[in-house]
């Protein structure tokens, strides 16, 4: 069984990131009725090198035309975010973010972007996770986020997860990568392993990128590269990365519904993302490799903006947050030999 999962830079379906655009936002593509809905963004604050607050306006689609939901004024750099319910019942709702000309600047609007209100889903209890270590001193801030906020891949069948008990072998395909790219890649690996326990091995480079046609080696767990969209079609519009794997059943009383025995990491290099791991500002290439190599090791979308799990990066989650440190434990050596 294979389950892949991708990650949305900020912006992703209103505008791509390293484009001219004056104004761009990011929200999840479903929550849970009765749940709340975050939509961050960044809109052109600065003329003649002045940079000012900014006026902007939430608007959502209706019969009757668009309705403003909310207006806020942007922080200097043009940050900004709406906070709003989701509403009680299931439906899919149309937004748009608009902001009026002022300060010298011309008016800019996103596209329209569309968010599904889904039922919540009942699921059964489970056991209580210890708390996660404190985050080492090299972490620039406090978990941000609620620690419960988290998932597991193929959640609806008991999640899934690597056997701790040997070590996770990944190969690197560096065609069409930048050239210190391998270096970040590898210091994900090892960031995820400080959290997890799980022991990750280099075992040199590989022809193979997921979902273009090229075999999967055999000595080989995970397989990381690149490829745009016009060799693997799910990147296309806003997507920058896309991680999975594929799956087996486990043992009856297993902690998890299936074991991964294989996995892969696909960059898009039709994007301009910042190199490394900088802890502020917009959106970096180490932030998509934690995502996408974090799906590859058995965890889907956190809910809350401030998580690395979150459905998009952005300036809001450069560092890991409550839920993805607990989700890493869930994943991690821990839990015991599979």
């Amino acid at each position: 069984m294979e389950y892949r999962d991708s990650i949305l830079s900020t912006g992703a379906r209103a505008a791509l990131p390293g484009r001219a655009r004056a104004i761009t936002a990011s929200a999840p593509d479903v929550v849970h009725s009765d749940a709340r809905i975050q939509i961050i963004g960044v809109v052109k604050a600065r003329s003649r090198s002045i940079a000012r607050a900014r006026p902007v306006r939430l608007l959502e689609a209706t019969p009757q035309g668009w309705r403003r939901l909310a207006k806020r004024a942007s922080l200097r750099s043009g940050s900004f975010r709406f906070t709003i319910s989701a509403g009680s019942t299931p439906s899919v709702r149309t937004f748009q973010v608009r902001a009026p000309r002022a300060q010298g600047l011309a008016a800019a609007k996103t596209g329209r972007f569309r968010i599904e209100v889904a039922a919540p889903e009942v699921a059964a209890p489970e056991a209580v996770v210890p708390a996660p270590e404190p985050p080492p001193d090299d972490e620039a801030d406090v978990p941000r986020g609620s620690p419960d906020d988290w998932s597991y891949l193929f959640a609806n069948r008991g999640g899934a997860r690597w056997n701790p008990c040997a070590a996770i072998r990944w190969a690197y395909n560096p065609s069409g990568g930048y050239p210190d790219a391998q270096a970040h890649v590898q210091e994900a690996f090892a960031r995820i392993a400080q959290h997890t326990g799980l022991t990750f091995s280099y075992v040199g480079e590989t022809e193979h990128v997921e979902k273009t046609g090229t075999a999967y080696p055999t000595d080989v767990d995970i397989a990381v590269g690149w490829a745009n969209e016009a060799q693997v079609p799910d990147l296309a519009g806003g997507v920058v990365g896309l991680g999975g794997g594929s799956v087996k059943e486990t043992a009856p009383g297993s902690d998890v519904g299936y074991r991964f025995v294989r996995g892969y990491v696909v960059l898009d290099n039709g994007h301009s993302l910042r190199q490394g791991y900088d802890t502020s500002g917009s959106t970096t290439w180490g932030q998509v490799m934690l995502h996408e190599q974090l799906h590859a090791l058995g965890l889907g979308h956190a809910k809350g903006a401030e998580q690395v799990m979150f459905g998009s990066s952005s300036f809001l989650n450069h560092n890991f947050g409550a839920g993805d440190l607990t989700g890493m434990a869930r994943v991690g050596a821990d839990q015991g030999c599979l």
